[in-house]
């Protein structure tokens, strides 16, 4: 063939020239014709169309048996092995699936081939594992690692490990007994059926749960179950548990509850402002809120005290009775000795009787029952002041003195016709008549109450009662003195705190107590109001169910409860404690809930935490204080004990006794202005 290495013969992929074209002309001659193309098609052999026939029908029919169902399935659970733990189900999926089986994530098992239904959440994972090999091998370990030369990659699935929730049976969630099969297909639940399994419905709105794009964790304001169970909110400095705290004022007053805060930095002395923090403002914003203050706020301060908010149009001077307070708990809040205590308590007694001797109280019939009505360790003795005690006490002080016993010694004695009567009372009131009779000593106890005008009466009921040990006396006469001195005690008729006022529906009170620098006085106060709270509630509860009403709920918040009732508080206080727990155990029925907040939970004794039965845990670093909370919070899995350490501002683990089982919560920013504290 001429020319030939310029020829081109048609070959698999060549096209043939189309019919009636000229061929193209090479240096001004034309070539040869080209060879007949072989033949591209051939007619496929009857037997082979038989067998691809056949084959056809099988995959139409194997097609046919194939569950539609499991076209929604996103994984299957794996075989058990030696490692695997009850209520622990490891469950496979493809790597197109994995981002489905995120961690809280519920899901449901049907594990087909016993005809069990149970539902799960995840708890471990989503992890990635090789298919063909395992993870550690080194032929997997040189692929990952040369990732910049080799464009080569194994395939893998997803592997997550979820919790047994519990087995359907007849609509209900009941404790599984048994494991779902091998190979059982996994369902993610949507929206809707997770909240209604999660339990978190309700019209008060804490923030969005982790790992939901729409779910809300809410609660039930109407629920006696929940908010009167008593709640800890518990978290390190910038946590966000002011934010907390700020947003749940926001919403409880919103839902008409009673909310009373005692806030001893002052930062909720602003929350009928809305919000002016950029970052609040943008996180509202992105929630679909805005900011927005709350509606009645009252704030109350001790008489002589400022308040951090001085010129809001609702603030309320108050000053608390010292008839109101158990002589035990101002003893114990004193931290008064033994010896003090009992000298203590024999000069409360003694001022008991005078009171009656001066015609201060009892004065009618129904005063001498309140008498016998008296429980000394939950309240005091009606009409008794702090300068009623104190010169008592400088009477006792007067009677060991030098000169107070001289006194005693130049007394005359009395008749014999006195003498000889045995009843103790007629001798104390014949030592009073005669007391009562003597002119004012130039010397003797310096008084300063009602007492002042009769001291020999005074002294008589001292020496009917006589005592030793004057140095015992002259220690706790300082310890009075000082908290006399604070001038925080029945200050003003006026200055009462109106408790029936601050359980109205709706209202915010924030007793300030930011001006006292003193955790004895904020003690003294909050035991104070506590009691008052709860007396005013239980005589409202009773009048509404004896009318068949329902009473307004109320929240009551104590910042900082370590100060409060800490551990080593707790030892020395027990009459408080005891105090505190009545409360919260009375309200539970009374639909009165008590709120604990501290970053320190450690100084917390287990006494306090029994009362709790809801938490919201913002982060903890320490390790051991995450371990002391892990025992006493037993609802709540490691895993999510594990993100403790880890979580964000503003992110919790919340676990309140209407949620099937505790939930990763982005708190919703704080709609109300609060002041930041260093």
């Amino acid at each position: 063939m001429a020319d030939g290495k310029n020829s081109q013969s048609p070959g698999v992929g060549a096209f043939p020239r189309e019919a009636g074209r000229p061929a193209a002309v090479t240096n001004g001659k034309l070539p040869h014709a080209p060879a007949p193309a072989p033949e591209v098609v051939r007619p496929t052999p009857p037997d082979v169309l038989e067998e691809l026939r056949e084959l056809q029908g099988q995959a139409k029919l194997a097609m046919k048996d194939l569950d539609p169902e499991l076209e929604k399935a996103v994984g299957f659970t794996h075989f058990d092995t030696t490692a695997s733990h009850d209520n622990l189900i490891t469950v496979l999926t493809n790597r197109n699936d994995i981002h489905q089986l995120a961690s809280q994530t519920l899901v449901r098992v049907k594990s087909r081939e016993d005809k069990r239904s149970y539902l799960g959440v995840v708890v471990r994972g989503p992890f990635s594992e090789p298919d063909a090999i395992p993870a550690n091998s080194t032929m997997a370990i040189g692929v990952v690692i040369q990732g910049k030369k080799l464009a080569y990659t194994f395939d893998y699935h997803g592997r997550a490990e979820i919790e047994l929730l519990g087995e359907e049976s007849g609509g209900a969630l009941v404790p599984p007994r048994y494991r779902p099969r091998p190979k059982s297909p996994v369902f993610l639940l949507d929206d809707e059926e997770s909240a209604k399994v999660l339990g978190v419905g309700g019209d008060l709105c804490l923030g969005r749960v982790v790992g939901y794009d729409r779910m809300e964790a809410r609660l039930n304001p109407k629920d006696k179950s929940i908010l009167p169970r008593h709640t800890g909110i518990i978290g390190t400095t910038g946590g966000g548990k002011s934010t907390t705290v700020a947003t749940l004022i926001h919403h409880a007053q919103a839902a008409g509850i009673a909310t009373i805060v005692f806030d001893v930095e002052g930062e909720y002395t602003h929350v009928d402002q809305p919000s002016d923090h950029a970052a609040m403002i943008e996180g509202l914003k992105r929630r679909g809120l805005k900011p927005e203050g709350v509606k009645n706020l009252h704030i109350h301060h001790l008489v002589g005290r400022e308040s951090r908010n001085p010129r809001h149009k609702n603030l309320h001077g108050f000053s608390p009775s010292f008839s109101s307070l158990s002589p035990y708990a101002i003893a114990e809040i004193l931290d008064m000795t033994d010896a003090q205590q009992e000298r203590f308590l024999k000069a409360y007694d003694v001022t008991k009787l005078l009171l009656e001797d001066f015609g201060i109280f009892p004065k009618t019939a129904e005063d001498r029952q309140k008498v016998l009505d008296v429980d000394e360790l939950s309240t005091g003795y009606p009409r008794m002041t702090i300068q009623h005690v104190l010169d008592v006490v400088s009477a006792y002080i007067y009677s060991l003195s030098d000169e107070g016993r001289a006194e005693a010694k130049s007394k005359p004695k009395t008749s014999s016709r006195k003498r000889s009567q045995p009843a103790e009372d007629s001798e104390v009131e014949e030592e009073l008549d005669e007391a009562a009779q003597e002119p004012v000593a130039a010397h003797g106890p310096v008084l300063y109450s009602e007492f002042r005008t009769h001291p020999g009466r005074v002294m008589g009921r001292v020496r009917a009662q006589s005592s030793k040990a004057e140095i015992s006396w002259k220690a706790l006469s300082g310890k009075l003195q000082r908290l006399r001195r604070l001038n925080i005690f029945d200050v003003g008729a006026s200055s009462r705190m109106k408790h029936e006022e601050m359980l109205t529906p709706g209202r915010v009170s924030v007793i300030d107590l930011s001006d006292t620098d003193s955790p004895q006085i904020n003690n003294l106060v909050i035991a104070d109001i506590l009691r008052g709270l709860q007396e005013t509630q239980e005589e409202r509860y009773q009048k509404a169910n004896a009318q068949g009403q329902s009473v307004t709920p109320v929240l009551i918040i104590i910042e900082e409860a370590h100060e409060f009732l800490s551990a080593s508080r707790i030892s020395q206080m027990p009459v408080l404690f005891e105090q505190v727990a009545r409360i919260a155990k009375r309200g539970r029925k009374r639909w009165l809930g008590l709120v604990f907040v501290t970053q320190l939970p450690q100084h917390l004794p287990n006494e306090v935490l029994g009362l709790l039965n809801n938490f919201i845990i913002h982060k903890i670093t320490d390790s051991s204080v995450i371990s002391r909370m892990q025992r006493t919070v037993g609802s709540i899995d490691e895993s999510l004990w594990e993100r403790v350490s880890r979580l964000a501002p503003g992110q919790a683990l919340v676990s309140f006794s209407n949620f099937t089982r505790p939930l990763m919560v982005a708190v919703d920013p704080a709609p109300v202005k609060r002041l930041l504290v260093d």
